[in-house]
């Protein structure tokens, strides 16, 4: 079972000060930590590119919205998730990145392995990119060589989403030569399941729209079951994921006729 880096559990503790003093210092983090002042200034710019925090001169302080949510009893903490499988994450999202070609039509979903792809896009040749996720958003509008398309809708801040039935109808309408798609369970017979069901239609039209759907999730997902069902298993034509896959799903996403990329 993969366990926590020490960089992982340094970042998790410099939120946990952050949310309780919701603004500090540079020198007081490193004091806290016991590590030097610049470990902390790499810890920072690292969550500051991940949009968990904003940087100041000398301090940190948490961004505003992507608080979270509670859906039937279950927490989930959007920053902290940020964190979680930070270097898998990264890696899955490198290569889903490397799979977009010239003139390609892309849906991006929202998450936090997905919104990470924005770190990677090709900037070397045109594309096009609909998503509905404020943060995606702002990443995609810095890059002169992708169009964007925004389906627009009602603002969720808790999660930077956007969503409506119109939306939903228009995504419909749209068409991708692959869909990029965020899960938080993974299971052999009750499928592919995310917390928020107020994203569940968007991903809906999504898969329903794309030539190719990949869902990117890194290992710890397999084997979950959350509230919201979107879709089963052989819905998905390819998943990313990393070398710490459970054992039997290799088998399991085979029989699905599935492939599957371990990076």
């Amino acid at each position: 079972m993969k366990t926590e880096s020490g960089k992982e559990k340094r970042m998790v503790q410099e939120l946990d000060l952050l949310k309780k003093h919701q603004k500090i210092s540079v020198k007081e983090l490193a004091a806290a930590l016991g590590v030097s002042e610049m470990t902390v200034r790499r810890d920072l710019e690292l969550l500051r590119k991940n949009h968990v925090l904003e940087r100041s001169y000398g301090y940190a302080a948490l961004v505003e919205g992507g608080n979270g949510y509670s859906y039937e009893g279950e927490n989930y903490d959007l920053r902290r998730a940020r964190l979680e499988n930070f270097a898998e994450k990264d890696r899955i999202a490198k290569y889903a990145a490397s799979l977009i070609r010239p003139d390609d039509w892309v849906f991006l979903d929202n998450g936090t392995t997905v919104s990470r792809m924005t770190f990677y896009l090709p900037t070397d040749f045109e594309y096009t990119v609909l998503c509905y996720n404020f943060l995606i958003l702002a990443e995609l509008l810095k890059h002169s060589n992708i169009k964007v398309i925004f389906p627009g809708g009602y603002y969720h801040p808790e999660d930077y989403n956007f969503t409506s039935p119109e939306a939903v109808e228009f995504i419909r309408r749209h068409r991708a030569n692959k869909a990029f798609l965020s899960v938080s369970g993974v299971h052999q017979s009750l499928g592919i399941t995310c917390i928020n069901a107020n994203i569940v239609e968007n991903k809906k039209a999504m898969i329903e729209s794309s030539a190719q759907n990949i869902i990117l999730a890194d290992s710890s997902k397999f084997g979950l079951v959350k509230a919201n069902h979107f879709a089963d298993i052989p819905d998905m034509d390819l998943v990313i994921t990393d070398t710490n896959l459970p054992a039997g799903w290799k088998k399991i996403l085979a029989n699905a006729q599935t492939q599957l990329k371990m990076v």
